[in-house]
């Protein structure tokens, strides 16, 4: 499952690149790759023992 997850994002970024050559595309291309940013994040969240909630939730208020 978790590599299925991490393929999904490899996926959806290269995707994103080949979208964002084209200015009719762009927004879509910029979606995409947040998506699969955030398909990586929860990835790496549900894989679990790499970092905690409270870190997570520290680096979420200090980057907004």
């Amino acid at each position: 499952m978790l590599n299925l997850l991490y393929l999904l994002a490899a996926v959806s970024f290269i995707f994103a690149l080949k979208m964002l050559s084209s200015p009719k595309t762009a927004v879509a291309g910029n979606l995409t790759g947040a998506v699969g940013m955030l398909v990586a994040i929860v990835a790496t969240l549900y894989a679990g023992g790499v970092v905690d909630f409270p870190t997570v939730l520290a680096a979420v208020a200090l980057g907004s």
